[in-house]
């Protein structure tokens, strides 16, 4: 008899597109994986899979086998959702959407304490644009920075993001250290662009708003980028104090113009998750978990 467990784990290896991978996702051996895989092979009588020593696709067999087995799997999740839900134990796998300088800073030195206090519950995290669509991903979970714009869904913030100005001491030493916002104009600025454009910063000052367009050597759209450029001293770079804080503790980098605050004074950072009557309890329990962990500002 071919058990529910060994049409999911069918359905992750095809999904994940190996054994290895699915082997990950599940937090079990590969070896286990494949085993398993035999097992079923076995059990149906036909192959698979078709195994070279450089790729691994789906066999004939496989293709019809995976097209009614997802339905199955589907099936077989939402019974255990809702006997989850009958019992109040967070419970199966977690899917949640992230940008990765906040999963490596925010989320990476938190979840091993969260996978101990529930065991049942598996984390798949996906590094993705905050704009995936939740529910034609199937996704439970998305943590963002902003405003929600989709009325469709329902955001809890989690704690207000505020970025400064920073740089490394040795290019304070050889550029000079700027007193006020507009003295940027003569530094070289790190900027973290998604578009195309001129690159502006603004800050709250005496006299009000105020908008400096800065230029420099690079723009990015990662963090984790700017942050290395920055402490190699490429320039200066606006972030958030929480992307930042293993650099100013080592000093490797030092706040600039902290009396200007950086406008907006505070990004959101929000769980993201479709709207519903009921939370399942493994979606509750992360939220609740990030809340209570995380700093409010």
């Amino acid at each position: 008899m071919i058990q529910g467990a060994s049409i999911s784990l069918f359905v992750c290896v095809v999904e994940e597109g190996s054994f290895s991978a699915a082997a990950r996702v599940l937090g079990v051996a590969p070896s286990s994986v494949a085993r398993q895989i035999q097992q079923l092979e076995s059990a149906l009588g036909a192959r698979l899979f078709q195994r070279t020593t450089r790729k691994q696709s789906l066999s004939e067999a496989g293709e019809l086998y995976y097209r009614h087995a997802k339905r199955a799997a589907e099936e077989l999740d939402a019974a255990r959702s809702g006997i989850a839900r009958m019992t109040g134990a967070p419970a199966g796998v977690l899917t949640v959407t992230v940008e990765p300088d906040l999963a490596v800073a925010l989320i990476s030195p938190l979840l091993p304490e969260f996978l101990r206090g529930h065991p049942e519950v598996k984390v798949k995290l996906l590094f993705s644009s905050p704009i995936a669509d939740l529910v034609e991903g199937r996704i439970d979970l998305a943590i963002r920075m902003g405003q929600l714009k989709d009325s469709s869904l329902v955001a809890r913030k989690l704690f207000d993001s505020h970025s400064q100005l920073y740089a490394s001491p040795a290019y304070l030493k050889a550029q000079g250290t700027p007193a006020h916002p507009s003295d940027l104009a003569g530094h070289q600025c790190l900027s973290f662009r998604t578009s195309a454009g001129p690159s502006f910063w603004r800050f709250d000052t005496p006299d009000g708003p105020c908008d400096v367009p800065v230029s420099g050597p690079v723009q990015a759209n990662g963090l984790a980028f700017l942050k290395a450029l920055a402490v190699s001293g490429c320039g200066v770079v606006m972030m958030p104090e929480w992307a930042v804080r293993e650099q100013l503790d080592n000093g490797s980098l030092v706040p600039l113009l902290a009396e200007f605050v950086s406008l907006p004074a505070g990004t959101p950072v929000s769980a993201v998750y479709a709207e519903r009557r009921q939370l399942e309890p493994k979606t509750r329990a992360f939220v609740d978990f990030l809340t209570a962990r995380l700093p409010k500002s």
